[in-house]
């Protein structure tokens, strides 16, 4: 019976790397696998890409109003399918998540998420929340603070002049690349650097 899997982790813990690992496994025992993105990711435009620059051309990328299950349904009627790998899937609507349990259920067609826990901000991505809530196997991805202990949180950082700042407040959604950088780090560090950038507005 196929299962709904999600992997998650922080920045930095090769989600994307294992996707493309994963799907180069499948197409060596010539096993039909698609590749999905939720449409807030702007990096690499209609590709995914790993921190190593190694890339896959994404077959759907899927706006938010896009109801995957039917998606998938009408792909089903010309095109076998054995597995569906989707990337940044923090960026899914809850009910896009529930499509793709569907999807699961219905066509017995394993579906293996990859994404982050949290926002730069420690909040849950509706997303994650709802593949929390219904996947069948939960794995998280290990990175590693410069500390040394386990990264889990997101910490966002912006380019003043030739400084990264961390940010600790703003939009959910920025995407790394692009809008902004990040980094991984473990809770206490995390705590540390807020205390630190907090104090120096004051001053």
């Amino acid at each position: 019976m196929a299962k709904l899997y999600f992997k998650f982790g922080a920045m930095k813990c090769g989600k994307t790397r294992d996707l493309i690992k994963t799907w180069y496994n499948y197409n060596e025992k010539d096993m039909t696998v698609i590749i999905m993105k939720p449409g807030d990711d702007k990096k690499a435009g209609g590709n995914i890409q790993s921190r190593a620059h190694e890339e896959l051309k994404a077959d759907y990328v899927v706006p938010k109003e896009i109801n995957i299950y039917d998606l998938i349904a009408n792909h089903l009627i010309d095109n076998n399918l054995d597995c569906i790998l989707v990337d940044e899937a923090q960026f899914l609507t809850s009910r896009q998540v529930d499509e793709l349990s569907d999807v699961v259920d219905n066509f017995d067609i394993p579906v293996l998420c990859y994404g982050l826990r949290a926002d730069a901000f420690s909040n849950l991505f509706p997303g994650s929340k709802r593949l929390f809530e219904v996947a069948d196997v939960l794995e998280e991805l290990k990175a590693v603070c410069k500390c040394g202990a386990k990264a889990t949180f997101n910490l966002r950082l912006n380019r003043v002049s030739d400084e990264l700042i961390p940010v600790f407040s703003g939009e959910q959604v920025s995407i790394d690349g692009i809008d902004a950088e990040y980094d991984s780090v473990c809770r206490p560090c995390y705590k540390k650097l807020r205390r630190k950038y907090e104090k120096k507005k004051e001053n």
